[in-house]
C-alpha cells in the first residue's frame, strides 16, 4: 500500500504509517481511501459517510476511527470525537498513548475533567518524557484540577431573564449600565435594513426602568447606522457612550472606538474616539470609569503581552471643539495581561474592581470571566475565577456589575433564551466590588440663579487622595459623582470669581438607587461679607487640636487664596450651646485661632487673615437636636475684603 500523507497530517498528531493498515478487508480499504480523498478535499460529511461504511465493514478498523475523530475535531463535534476515540482505545496499538492525550483535550473542551484528567494520567504513565506533547500533558493536571474543584465549589448563581421588554428574537447582548440602575444600553444582532434574511446587523437598544420593570427597549436611532455599532459603554451618569465600530472612512485601524454625547436627551453625531486610543491596530470593548477618569479597552496594538490586552487611557476632559483630550495608553500590566487574549473589561464604578475575560489565566476552558482589584494607582492584584456556573466550559465574557455591587448582567444562550438574551443574577459576595453610592445635583449663582460650569473636587479624607474630578458643564449647572461607601469624603465645588463650597460625606451604608444625595448648591461671588462653611474641619471634641482630616480643607482655602490674592478673609469658629457662654467664646475663638495659625505656618500673609470666636451666638440650626447643634459646630471664613 502507498504512504496515506492525509493520515500522517491529521489534527489528532498520531503520525499513522498507512503502509500497514490495520484492517485486513479490501472493501473496508476502499472505502477508506475514498474518504482520505474527501477529507482533502473539505468534503466532511462525505468522508464520515465512507468512514461509516469501512467500519460497518470492519468495526476493528483503527485508521478508520482515527481519522472520524479528527473530523469530528475539525468541525468542532467533540461529543462524537471522543466516541470514536474511546472505541480506538480499546484496540490495543502503538497510538494508546497519543490516543489519550487527544482524548483528554476532547475530554476538557466539554467540560469533563475527571475523564481529561484520567486520560492526561493515562498517557504521562505510557510516554516517554522526551514527547512532544509530554509537558503540554503534565501542565493539563493542575488546570484540570482546579477545574474539578471550581465545579466542587460552585458559587449560588439564579439567572433571570430580563424578559421580552428588553430581549428579542435575535440576540441581544453586551449591556451597560447607568450608576443610577435605570437605563440599559445593549447590543442586538438584527437583520440588516434592505438586505438578505440571513445578514445581521449590530445596532443599539436602550431600555428605561420604571416602576420595578423594564419598558420596552427602542433602538438608539441617532447613533444607529446601516453598519455595525457594539460593545458600548454608558456613562455613570448616561451622558457619554463609547463604542465599538469597524472598518469607517475616518477610522486609524481595522476597529475603532467611538463616542457620542447626550445633551437634553439627544445623542451627538458618533465621532472617533482618536489617538491614542485608536491605532492603526485592533481597538475594542471600552469601559468608562464611573468617575470619567479612565477609559478601558481592549486591544492587540504593539506593545502588549500577547494576543488581546487590555489597556487604559486617562481622559482629561474635553476640548473646546467638543473632542477627547487623552494620557498616553497604559497597559494594565503582568497581573492582568498575559502571552494569551484578555477582553472584555468591565472597570466596577468604585473605580478599583476590575471584570474581564482571559483565555490564558487558569479556569474552565475556553474563555473565563476573571476580577482584580487595584491597590494604590496602578498595581492590579491577581486576577480570581469568578467561579462556576458563572464560568462553564464555553467561552464566557461581557459581564457588568451594578453599583450596588449586588446584582451582575451577562448575555446567555441557555435554555429558555432565544438566542443570545440578556439575564441577571445576584453576585455571590465573595466576588462583589466595594458598593457606591452616588450625589447628583445643580450648581448655580446665588444672586442670578443661573446655572454655573464649575469644577468639583471628591477628596479621601484619610489619605487625602483625590477620588473623583469632574465638571458640571455639558448639562449647564448638572453633575452627578459616584462616592464608593466606607469612606469619609470632602466634597468640593469651586468657580472662578466665586467662594467654594464644601460638604462632608461619611458614608458607612448604602443609599438605595431611587434614593441618591441630592443637592442644589448656590456659589456666591466673591464680594464683602459674603461667606462659606468649611464642613471638613476637624477638631478633638472639645478641645481645638486640629485633626489631619482638616489637611485637605486647608489647603484648598490655601489655593482660594493664592488665586485670589486681593482677598483678605476673617475665620470664625462657632459652636453650639452644650455647656456654658463663656467655655464656647473661648473654645470658637481658639479654634478660629488654630486655623488662622494653620494658614500662616504655610505661607498665607498675616495681614490677610484675621479670625473672631463667635461662642453660640450666630446659630444656622435649631439647637434642640443632634442634627442642628452639629451644623452649629462650624468654621467659616467671611470676605473682609476685596482691595
Amino acid at each position: 500500500m502507498k504512504l496515506l500523507t492525509t493520515i500522517i497530517a491529521l489534527c489528532l498528531f498520531l503520525g499513522v504509517n498507512a503502509q500497514e493498515l490495520s484492517t485486513s478487508s479490501k472493501k473496508a480499504e476502499k472505502f477508506f481511501h475514498s474518504a482520505t480523498t474527501f477529507f482533502q478535499q473539505g468534503a466532511n460529511s462525505s468522508a464520515i459517510g465512507e468512514l461509516e461504511k469501512a467500519l460497518k465493514t470492519d468495526d476493528r478498523f483503527l485508521e478508520a476511527m482515527l481519522l472520524m475523530a479528527d473530523i469530528y475535531n475539525e468541525i468542532k463535534q467533540d461529543s462524537l470525537q471522543v466516541v470514536y476515540l474511546e472505541k480506538a482505545l480499546q484496540l490495543e496499538s502503538e497510538h494508546t498513548a497519543k490516543i489519550n492525550y487527544v482524548l483528554g483535550n476532547a475530554c476538557y473542551r466539554m467540560g469533563k475533567y475527571q475523564q481529561a484528567l484520567d486520560a492526561y494520567q493515562v498517557f504521562l504513565a505510557l510516554a516517554p518524557s522526551n514527547h512532544p506533547f509530554y509537558e503540554k500533558a503534565q501542565a493539563k493536571i493542575p488546570d484540570c484540577r482546579f477545574a474539578i474543584s471550581l465545579y466542587k465549589h460552585a458559587v449560588e448563581m439564579d439567572a433571570v431573564n430580563l424578559g421580552d421588554q428588553v430581549n428579542s428574537e435575535y440576540n441581544d447582548y453586551w449591556p451597560s449600565l447607568t450608576v443610577d440602575g435605570k437605563t440599559l444600553v445593549f447590543t442586538r444582532l438584527n437583520p440588516a435594513r434592505g438586505a438578505a434574511s440571513r445578514q445581521y446587523q449590530e445596532d443599539f437598544y436602550m431600555s428605561a426602568y420604571e416602576a420595578g420593570a423594564w419598558l420596552e427597549s427602542q433602538p438608539m436611532q441617532s447613533i444607529n447606522t446601516p453598519n455595525n455599532e457594539g460593545a458600548q459603554s454608558i456613562s455613570a451618569d448616561g451622558k457619554l457612550l463609547f463604542f465599538t465600530a469597524c472598518s469607517r472612512i475616518d477610522g486609524y485601524g481595522s476597529c475603532d472606538i467611538y463616542y457620542s454625547r447626550n445633551r437634553d436627551g439627544n445623542w451627538s453625531i458618533p465621532q472617533n474616539a482618536g489617538e491614542p486610543v485608536n491605532s492603526g491596530a485592533w481597538e475594542s470593548q471600552p469601559s468608562i470609569s464611573a468617575n470619567g477618569e479612565y477609559l478601558y479597552f481592549a486591544t492587540n496594538r504593539k506593545g502588549g503581552k500577547g494576543g488581546m490586552d487590555i489597556w487604559r487611557c486617562r481622559l482629561n476632559g474635553f476640548n473646546a471643539s467638543g473632542n477627547p483630550r487623552w494620557s498616553e495608553p497604559e497597559n494594565l500590566g503582568d497581573s492582568i495581561n498575559t502571552a494569551g487574549n484578555e477582553t472584555s473589561p468591565f472597570i466596577h464604578a468604585d473605580g478599583r474592581t476590575l471584570y474581564f475575560a482571559s483565555d490564558t489565566h487558569r479556569g474552565l476552558g475556553g474563555s473565563d470571566i476573571f476580577y482584580s482589584r487595584l491597590v494604590g494607582d496602578s498595581c492590579w492584584q491577581t486576577p480570581e475565577n469568578m467561579g462556576y456556573p458563572i464560568n462553564t466550559h464555553n467561552d464566557e465574557q461581557g459581564l457588568i456589575v451594578n453599583a450596588a455591587g449586588e446584582t451582575a448582567y451577562f448575555a446567555s444562550d441557555r435554555p429558555g433564551s432565544e438566542g443570545l438574551d440578556i439575564y441577571q443574577f445576584e453576585l455571590h459576595p465573595t466576588v462583589r466590588p466595594t458598593p457606591v453610592s452616588y450625589v447628583k445635583g445643580r450648581v448655580y449663582d446665588n444672586s442670578t440663579r443661573q446655572a454655573l460650569c464649575a469644577q468639583i473636587e471628591l477628596i479621601d479624607l484619610e489619605s487625602n487622595h483625590t477620588v473623583s474630578r469632574i465638571e458640571s458643564c455639558w448639562e449647564p449647572g448638572e453633575f452627578l459623582m459616584c462616592l464608593p461607601i466606607g469612606k469619609e469624603y470632602a466634597f468640593n465645588v469651586s468657580k472662578e470669581g466665586y467662594l467654594f463650597h464644601s460638604e462632608n460625606f461619611a458614608l458607612k451604608q448604602l443609599r438605595k438607587a431611587e434614593d441618591p444625595i441630592q443637592l442644589e448648591i448656590s456659589l456666591s461671588a466673591i464680594e464683602i461679607g459674603k461667606a462659606t462653611v468649611l464642613r471638613n474641619i476637624f477638631f478633638e471634641t472639645g478641645k481645638f487640636t486640629l485633626l489631619s482630616q482638616s489637611k485637605t480643607e486647608l489647603d484648598k482655602l490655601i489655593d482660594f487664596l493664592a488665586n485670589n490674592p486681593q482677598v483678605k478673609i476673617e475665620i470664625g469658629g462657632h459652636t453650639d450651646s452644650v455647656g456654658s457662654a463663656g467655655m464656647n467664646l473661648e473654645l470658637s475663638e481658639n479654634r478660629a485661632k488654630a486655623v488662622y495659625n494653620y494658614l500662616v505656618e504655610n505661607g498665607v500673609e498675616q495681614g490677610r487673615l484675621s479670625f473672631h470666636g463667635y461662642g453660640f451666638t450666630v446659630p444656622v440650626a435649631s439647637n434642640e437636636t443632634e442634627e442642628g447643634r452639629a451644623k452649629n459646630r462650624r468654621t467659616e471664613f467671611k470676605i473682609i475684603s476685596t482691595d
